[in-house]
């Protein structure tokens, strides 16, 4: 487990991370999202131990402070990586050097090459040789290669093509089955991030998200208007409502009187209801075997409440 908690991160008096507190399990792969400039980049090289001294917010598998061997096990792929101007079977010696890597080199190099199809007699071609799609692609074999215990993969679907992208996928699958190994992705790409994600993140102004980019509303004087006015004690110009935990009925705290459904659209486990209320519209989510079970359809009027847990003031 990787803990994060109450970091801050300014960079010319503005503040670009606000987090009070994040859990990251290392043996999952983990999507973070967010609009850009949202601060997803800062976090991963935060996370790498290139933006200063965090040992005081971030706790590494249960330790503020690692030794430089323990470090090099979390391993960071920038979105435009740099090569060595050497060959590439030299670079990826070079990586499983630096990275401490004891097993026999050309095997896990021969390992990583296989995984993502790619030819073994690239590893004779210098760089300059290199296209700059082979070179994304040698990186991320390289990546594989070193056997991190924690991965931060910052877009690393951009440019791929889809033979690649599809071979990607399947091979962090694979390695995180392996090794029990963590990754966290800053990802645009919805489909790649869709696929492979078993947690996800949403950095919004600063703040975590435990879900999507959805259901957040500006405050006017503490105030919602949906159907009905919702007021709330805490002063912030922005509340995000998490739609998992929206339920049907008025049994909870904060309830809205009248959300009428306009969409439906099935996600894995769930499905995410559209509603409209007021001017507002916002999304709430059933488990499958939860919506089979109602008798929920389009335009149908319907009442919804939350609680306090449910809210995230930005």
């Amino acid at each position: 487990m990787i803990s994060i908690k109450d970091l801050q991160f300014f960079y010319k008096e503005k503040m670009i991370l606000n987090i009070n507190n994040l859990n990251l399990d290392t043996e999952k792969i983990s999507i973070l999202t967010g609009i850009n400039g949202s601060g997803k980049s800062t976090l991963l090289r935060i996370l790498a131990f290139l933006e200063g001294d965090f040992s005081r917010n971030i706790t590494y598998f249960g330790k503020n402070k690692l030794s430089l061997e323990e470090k090099r096990r979390i391993y960071l792929l920038l979105p435009d990586p740099i090569l060595l101007n050497r060959n590439v079977k030299d670079n990826f010696y070079f990586a499983l050097k630096t990275y401490g890597i004891k097993e026999n080199w050309d095997e896990s190099i021969q390992k990583a090459l296989k995984l993502l199809d790619l030819d073994k007699n690239l590893l004779k071609k210098n760089t300059y040789e290199l296209s700059s799609g082979q070179i994304r692609k040698i990186s991320l074999a390289i990546a594989l290669s070193i056997k991190a215990r924690y991965y931060l993969l910052d877009e690393p679907s951009a440019f791929l093509d889809k033979n690649t992208l599809f071979l990607f996928k399947k091979a962090l699958l694979e390695i995180q089955k392996e090794r029990k190994n963590g990754f966290l992705i800053v990802s645009h790409d919805k489909n790649f991030s869709d696929d492979l994600a078993q947690t996800k993140f949403y950095l919004h102004d600063g703040k975590i998200l435990e879900f999507e980019n959805i259901n957040i509303f500006d405050l006017d004087k503490n105030i919602i208007e949906f159907s009905n006015l919702l007021y709330f004690k805490t002063k912030a110009q922005k509340i995000a409502i998490n739609p998992y935990k929206i339920k049907l009925g008025n049994h909870l705290e904060f309830h809205i009187k009248k959300a009428k459904i306009i969409a439906l659209r099935i996600k894995k486990e769930f499905v995410f209801i559209r509603v409209t209320s007021g001017n507002k519209i916002l999304e709430f989510a059933l488990k499958n075997e939860e919506f089979q079970k109602l008798p929920l359809k389009l335009y149908q009027n319907i009442e919804l409440s939350f609680n306090e847990e449910a809210i995230y003031f930005i």
